[in-house]
């Protein structure tokens, strides 16, 4: 029994040793199968992908003879039509170029002419730059004395009134003299005519010292301080002006003199310091009626004056006219009613017209017709036979 394991053990190991011999020799055999068939499929595909490239090659070298020759033939056409372009482009710079070179010559010309004329203006602005300079230095001594300052004054006022059209002895008069009720005198500057015997008067005298000193100083305390002193002198010369005896003062010709008063400030810049540093002074100056007025602000009330005046003339024109009309209706009104009355009489004088142009016509007619009856019957037998020789004789 044993044996017999044993045989069988010993046939079952030699049949599983074949079998792995066998299975081992089957799959080198199929692996050097796989070899030969991969080895073949290689030499193959090594011959056909040979013989692909050389087709390929031989047709890439036929497509890129015909694509150079194509390439050539576009590239000559193109480059004729590229030499045509630069040919033209080349007329037409060489044109453009030449009417560029005398445009430059002759903005080189002008420069020169306008270089020569600048330089000659700058001569002449030099010049009246130094003129300006000379003319603001003696204005700047000229407004240090109060007597030339007023003078200055005067002739910007002078100034304003021929711009506004006024004429002197006839729309205003200089320095005329006033008698207080006091006795005292005034003597104002300007005194304008109004109508209704009217006249409002200026002066032109105004403070300036702190204001000169205000532009002339160095340190923002002295201006501050100069700028204080200036309005202060302004309220000053407010009050001066209001104290004297315009208003009330005997006038030429017994001219009554309205409430306001002007003072004429010659210089604009001026007027616009008071008004950026001082904003109530003008309200302060209307309180005590009086009218701070600038170059352009005087103009500006002139011609309000002048307006008014005209309207006035104009009122009094309008009034006599409507006064002449009252005197035409009035005798319209009688030239009317003995229109009426003449009417009347003629009437009348119609009526007897006609009354004697008919009944009293007629009855005359009649009386007419009476005579010519009595002429053509029977003369007397005395009478019938003699003639007018005989009687007479």
């Amino acid at each position: 029994m044993t044996t017999l394991l044993v045989s069988l053990a010993t046939f079952l190991l030699g049949l599983a040793t074949g079998a792995a011999t066998l299975f081992l020799l089957n799959k080198k055999s199929q692996q050097a199968a796989t070899e030969n068939l991969q080895n073949a499929f290689n030499t193959l595909a090594s011959q056909a992908l040979a013989q692909n490239n050389q087709q390929f090659l031989q047709l890439a070298q036929e497509k890129l003879a015909q694509s150079q020759q194509a390439s050539s033939q576009d590239l000559t056409a193109k480059q004729g039509l590229i030499d045509q372009r630069l040919a033209t482009i080349q007329t037409e710079v060489t044109a453009k170029l030449e009417k560029v070179t005398t445009l430059v010559t002759e903005i080189d010309k002008n420069r020169h002419a306008s270089f020569a004329t600048l330089q000659q203006q700058l001569g002449h602005t030099g010049e009246q730059l130094k003129s300006l300079q000379t003319t603001t230095a003696d204005l700047k001594s000229a407004l240090t004395n109060s007597r030339t300052r007023g003078q200055w004054g005067e002739r910007m006022a002078e100034d304003v009134l021929r711009l506004a059209g006024l004429q002197p002895e006839v729309n205003y008069r200089k320095q005329s003299s006033i008698m207080g009720t006091e006795g005292t005198r005034g003597r104002p500057d300007y005194t304008f005519l109004l109508p209704g015997n009217r006249v409002i008067h200026m002066d032109v005298k105004f403070p300036l010292d702190n204001y000169l000193a205000y532009l002339n100083a160095e340190t923002e305390a002295a201006q501050l301080a100069a700028t204080r002193q200036f309005i202060t002198d302004v309220k000053t010369r407010l009050r001066e002006t209001n104290a004297r005896d315009y208003r009330n003062g005997l006038n030429q010709g017994g001219e009554q003199a309205l409430d306001y008063l002007l003072i004429f400030i010659p210089n604009e810049q001026v007027y616009a310091f008071l008004l950026e540093n001082a904003p109530s002074l003008l309200d302060e100056a209307l309180g005590q009626k009086i009218i701070l007025t600038s170059p352009t602000t005087l103009l500006a009330v002139l011609a309000v004056v002048n307006q008014a005046a005209q309207h006035f003339r104009l009122q009094q024109q309008a009034a006599g006219i409507h006064e002449i009309l009252n005197g035409i209706r009035l005798q319209w009104d009688n030239y009317v009613g003995v229109m009426a009355k003449m009417g009347e009489k003629l009437d009348d004088a119609q009526k007897q017209y006609q009354l004697l142009t008919t009944t009293r016509t007629n009855q005359l007619e009649r009386q007419f017709a009476k005579l010519d009856t009595l002429e053509t019957a029977e003369k007397p037998a005395l009478l019938a036979h003699t003639e007018p020789t005989q009687l007479i004789q």
